[in-house]
């Protein structure tokens, strides 16, 4: 072979060796894409998970039965930092509902639509005509099922103390929504009125439940007054009744039609009571196995009282109403409190189970005359701490089949001030109450969404240290460069 023959075989070798490597590097790149997009996972390493969703957020995605279309309007080019900012933070955690949902079933269940009204006037008409958007407002956001939709304002995202906004509960908002257009069968809670209890509109601080129904309306659980007197019986649609604070006693047809509906129609109903005040339930109770004396649970250990007078409970009995509280070691506020206990003269019924929510503190007693001044312990007419403060009571109801179903369930708190406005968002009741409706509602696997707190970090230097800074973070790139030109220059000689 000549010496041409051998060059010009050498190069046939290595344009086929070029072209191998060229086909292997193309076979590798299309290989990890396919693997990568049958088989991903998402990891979200920052700090308390910020931009994952929350298990209940997940276990609603899996349970949604029809399309979501989540419209967003975008803010114009005009528009202050601080919009752009919730611009942001919303886009992201939509990216995230998107995602989980087409993860989750494989179809996409949500589909998220970005709007400019400037300039996609068909879709700004729609935002108009179809779900009643102003045509001036540019900072809309939809969330729409069917034909339910419902509307999310910015301030419905952000959560603001006295030092400003504190959170983002951007979660909280569009679950909230996205339960609310796709779930047809929402429960009614009905609250009790003709007694002088709290009500859901009242916004008083010791006396309102404004609140308390703010936050059922965020949970889309629908609201309605009840008026025994009016009604031949407790509504059919009644997922729950709840009798906040009565003053005056309830006579004994309302009695008779609360208690049908907890014994024939398993109802639920919470009775929160207040002490020094009749209620007329003591028939009802009795056939729940619980009692609720006239009496006034008073703290005599300071460990236990807070700066403002009221007490501090964390004596918590096992129960899945009182898990979290119990696991966190986390109390509530409560103000004057009348004992619940189990009423120990009840006939024995093996199909109810009472069991005590939480209790005052073993240096606490209940106080029967109250209205005797000085008030002192008397273990003649007294009961002595812990001093149940709280009761459930459960009945399993009997099938045709032979089997226990769940049947009615009764709470009865001895202090109703705890879910006033002024006390519901103090220390753990928002927790307490949150944990109670979902559990008297069968409910109890639902996990509470908690606002992600605002994180900022501030780096403040001077220019001296800016200037120190500087020259260290320089010091090794330098070195290096320095390095890099000395060996070349050695080289070259």
């Amino acid at each position: 072979m000549s010496r041409m023959e051998e060059f010009s075989y050498a190069r046939w070798v290595l344009r086929i060796n070029r072209l191998v490597q060229v086909i292997l590097f193309i076979s590798l790149v299309a290989a990890v894409n396919y693997i990568a997009s049958h088989n991903f996972e998402r990891v979200d390493l920052t700090r308390n998970n910020r931009y994952s969703l929350s298990a209940e957020t997940l276990a609603y995605l899996e349970q949604i039965q029809q399309p979501v279309r989540i419209i967003v309007t975008t803010p114009p080019e005009s528009a202050p930092e601080e919009m752009r900012f919730i611009f942001r933070q919303v886009s992201r955690l939509l990216r995230e509902y998107e995602l989980e949902s087409r993860t989750k079933g494989g179809e996409s269940m949500i589909d998220v639509e970005y709007v400019n009204v400037y300039r996609q006037s068909d879709k700004a008409e729609e935002l108009v005509n179809k779900f009643g958007i102003s045509p001036d407002q540019d900072n809309v956001i939809v969330v729409a099922s069917g034909d339910r939709y419902k509307q999310i304002l910015p301030l419905d995202m952000w959560k603001t103390d006295e030092g400003g906004v504190s959170a983002f509960q951007g979660e909280q908002a569009f679950t909230s929504a996205i339960l609310d257009v796709t779930n047809q069968n929402a429960k009614t809670i009905y609250h009790l009125l003709g007694h002088g209890e709290m009500r859901a509109d009242d916004v008083d601080p010791l006396r309102g439940f404004s609140r308390v129904s703010y936050y059922l309306r965020q949970r889309n659980f629908k609201q309605e007054p009840l008026d025994l007197m009016e009604v031949p019986k407790v509504p059919e649609d009644a997922g729950l009744v709840i009798i906040a604070g009565p003053q005056t006693q309830l006579l004994p047809p309302e009695q008779e039609k609360l208690r049908r509906y907890l014994t024939e129609d398993n109802g639920r109903m919470l009775v929160l009571l207040e002490p020094g005040n009749p209620h007329g339930l003591d028939d009802l109770f009795y056939d729940w196995g619980i009692m609720s004396d006239d009496m006034i649970v008073l703290e005599a250990s300071n460990e236990f009282i807070a700066s403002e007078g009221d007490s501090l409970v964390g004596n918590f009995t096992e129960h899945p109403v009182t898990k979290i509280l119990r696991d966190n070691k986390l109390k509530v506020l409560v103000g004057l409190s009348r004992p619940v206990r189990p009423d120990l003269g009840a006939p024995i019924d093996n199909s109810l189970e009472i069991t005590p929510l939480m209790a005052s503190s073993p240096n606490s007693w209940a106080e029967r005359d109250y209205l005797r001044k000085p008030l002192q312990y008397n273990e003649e007419t007294d009961l002595a701490g812990p001093i149940p403060l709280a009761m459930v009571s459960e009945r399993s109801a009997g099938s045709r089949f032979g089997l226990n179903i769940p049947g009615g369930k009764l709470v009865v708190f001895g202090n109703a001030g705890m879910f006033s406005n002024n006390r519901f968002p103090a220390a753990a009741n928002e927790t307490l109450f949150h944990n109670l409706i979902h559990w008297i509602l069968d409910q109890e696997s639902l996990v509470n969404i908690e606002p992600r707190k605002l994180e900022n970090y501030k780096l403040s230097l001077s220019r001296q240290d800016l200037i120190d800074t500087g020259l260290r973070l320089l010091i090794l790139p330098g070195a290096v460069a320095l390095l890099g030109v000395m060996i070349t220059f050695i080289r070259r000689r």
